[in-house]
């Protein structure tokens, strides 16, 4: 990576080691200890005097980049390693009288930092810091006319915030607040022809809408609405022979997409194995070697 690019992803550092490792958690791959341990190390230099990390040492605290730091920690059963209580009071300062949450100092609010908050109080038994009602109003206030969600009252429906907030009140036990059926009925409308799911309508498949889609339905049992066989081969697709994953055939791969297609790949059809190029050794029976990677047969 040249200099250049280094600053440029310079903030994007605790979201990218969640990304890579999350990746890793999905195909089974350990991390050695030692590298671990740097990780650890590293990642409790990314928490400020406020309590809350940063997407990089010495970088200003984010909603999102404290979710994903304990959501990288928990990876390794390293919760205990950071100064918890102040990561917690960090999450609950964030929240504004009418239950949404900001994202930082900056004032910034949409339905991102409402399920940060209610995923990362959740993981650590706090959620009993915030209030969880006024949180969910306003989680529902996003609802629009035609089922779906949207980052703040009265904005666009969009497959990523459908996520945020089916999440928020999944994690609330506020699922039966809403019509679960309108919403899969917009949802499974965004499966296109390719297979994969778009976030909006009229818009191109995207290969991370699998994973903010798929966990959505999983969430609300609606998973057998959209083609599942179609979504698997999308995703797949998506894959080039050196393993990773692009947001849809063709395209440059990233570390993005190949956590968000693996991670939807880990809930279809849990019980088979897909085609996946892998450097693993595995079961010739299973496997065919293709210029030094193999690739796993479905069963």
């Amino acid at each position: 990576m040249c200099i250049r690019d280094s600053f440029l992803t310079e903030h994007l550092r605790v979201a990218g080691g969640y990304w890579c490792l999350n990746a890793l958690a999905c195909i089974g791959q350990e991390v050695p200890q030692q590298k671990v341990n740097e990780l650890i190390s590293w990642l409790k230099s990314c928490q400020n005097d406020d309590g809350g990390f940063g997407g990089n040492a010495k970088h200003d605290s984010h909603i999102t980049c404290t979710h994903y730091a304990l959501l990288t920690l928990s990876l390794f059963d390293a919760i205990q390693e950071i100064n918890l209580d102040k990561a917690v009071d960090y999450i609950v300062s964030l929240q504004n009288e009418d239950g949404s949450f900001r994202g930082d100092i900056w004032g910034e609010v949409d339905t991102r930092f409402s399920y940060c908050a209610l995923s990362f109080l959740k993981l650590v038994n706090r959620l009993d810091r915030i209030n969880v009602d006024k949180a969910c109003e306003y989680v529902l206030r996003c609802r629009n006319f035609d089922g779906s969600f949207g980052g703040v009252p009265d904005a666009e429906s969009h497959s990523a915030y459908v996520f945020c907030c089916v999440g928020a009140l999944a994690i609330a036990g506020k699922l039966d607040q809403f019509d679960v059926n309108e919403l899969a009925m917009w949802l499974g409308e965004r499966q296109t022809s390719k297979g994969g799911f778009n976030g909006r309508p009229e818009k191109l498949p995207d290969v991370c809408y699998s994973w903010w889609i798929y966990s959505s339905l999983c969430m609300i049992n609606r998973q057998d609405w959209i083609d599942n066989q179609a979504l698997e081969t999308f995703i797949l697709n998506c894959q080039d022979v050196e393993g990773g994953i692009a947001d849809r055939p063709g395209n440059e791969v990233d570390v993005f997409h190949t956590f968000f297609g693996l991670a939807a790949l880990s809930l279809i059809d849990k019980d088979s194995s897909c085609l996946l190029y892998t450097s693993d050794a595995a079961d010739d029976l299973l496997c065919v070697d293709l210029g030094g990677r193999r690739i796993i047969k479905k069963k």
